[in-house]
Order: C-alpha cells, then sequence, then structure tokens
C-alpha cells in the first residue's frame, strides 16, 4: 500500500475541520446553511463565503488526487458545493416573478429576497419587512456560480435555469445605481454618494 504525501495527510486535517464546522450544518434538502443553531435563516451572502472554503478544499484535493481516496474525497466536497449552489439558485427561481417585477418599477420591495428559509428554500420575512436589496450578495452568487462552473462543476442543469441566471445578470444592471442595503443592510444611508 502506497503511504500519503505529507500534503495528503494535511489537507485531511483541513477537511476534518471543514466538515466539523462548516459541512456539519449543512441542510441535507436544501443544501443552505442555517445563520445558527437556533435561527434557520440563509444568507444568500453568508452561504457562499461559507461554500467558498469547502469549493477551495476540493481544488486543493482535486490537485494532488493520486489515490481513490483523495479522489472520493474531492468529489464529496464537490457535491455539497454543487447542493447549496442549487439550494440558492432553486430559492431565487422561486421568486422569478420578483425579478421582472423590479427591473419594471425598481422598488426595492419587489427585489430579490435576501434570505431564505434553510429547511425548505421559502421567504421568511415579508417583502417590507427586511431590506432585501442587496446587489452585492445576488452578484457575489453570479461571480462563484461562474468560477466554479468553470472549474468544472455542473451546477446549472436546464435552459430554464440559464435563461433565470441571464435575468439575474439583467437584474443587477438594472440595480446597480439604485440605493441598496449592502453588506451591512443598514440602509441606503450609505450609499448617496454624500
Amino acid at each position: 500500500m502506497r503511504s500519503r504525501s505529507n500534503s495528503g495527510v494535511r489537507l485531511d486535517y483541513y477537511q476534518r475541520i471543514v466538515h466539523r464546522l462548516i459541512l456539519a450544518h449543512q441542510e441535507p434538502v436544501t443544501g443552505l446553511f442555517p445563520a445558527s443553531n437556533v435561527n434557520s435563516h440563509a444568507w444568500i451572502r453568508d452561504n457562499v463565503y461559507c461554500i467558498l472554503a469547502v469549493w477551495g478544499l476540493s481544488m486543493a484535493y482535486k490537485k494532488i488526487a493520486d489515490q481513490d481516496e483523495d479522489r472520493a474525497k474531492c468529489y464529496e466536497l464537490e457535491q455539497s458545493c454543487v447542493k447549496l449552489m442549487r439550494g440558492l439558485l432553486m430559492a431565487m427561481m422561486n421568486q422569478k416573478d420578483k425579478v421582472e417585477k423590479f427591473k419594471m418599477t425598481q422598488s426595492p420591495y419587489d427585489s430579490l429576497h435576501a434570505k431564505y428559509s434553510s429547511k425548505n428554500g421559502l421567504p421568511v420575512v415579508g417583502d417590507n419587512e427586511w431590506g432585501h436589496l442587496q446587489i452585492d450578495a445576488v452578484s457575489l452568487y453570479l461571480l462563484i456560480l461562474a468560477q466554479m462552473t468553470a472549474s468544472g462543476l455542473q451546477i446549472v442543469f436546464s435552459l430554464d435555469e440559464v435563461s433565470f441566471i441571464q435575468n439575474l445578470v439583467f437584474y443587477i444592471e438594472s440595480a446597480y445605481s439604485i440605493p441598496d442595503y449592502g453588506i451591512w443592510e443598514r440602509g441606503d444611508k450609505t450609499n448617496h454618494g454624500r
């Protein structure tokens, strides 16, 4: 039996940490990460940032994968990434009418929700109850979706999903100059240019 390289042993150490701190909290059905053990809300931005560590580790395993064990770990990590990105995609696709409406009204109340239930992917608060217009979150999702796809992950399965993702690009195009709630969710006071 061949011994594992030092880099493989180190990656195993990081894999145990990633599993304990991140993947142990991933919802098995939706793939989303709850905000905490007592709060099942899943923010787009937070979920994308969480999965970046998993994706990075999967790419490291892919680079050194000379044994079946490493290839299996790489595959498992990649599928966790796919599950999360598809979970967010499904949650946003459930609000496809809001994307169209926002492009017409450009009202923050018609924007995509910034957070969903990690249990079922449905909105957790009403349109007027939260600062949902967070263009940075949707933009981050699209950026990471493109990078993961370029790395070889198959996240988008159908032409309907391709059309919706293209529509998200148009959504961002129509919203980039509108004061939004941003990463700090504090209203538009810091986005006036004054």
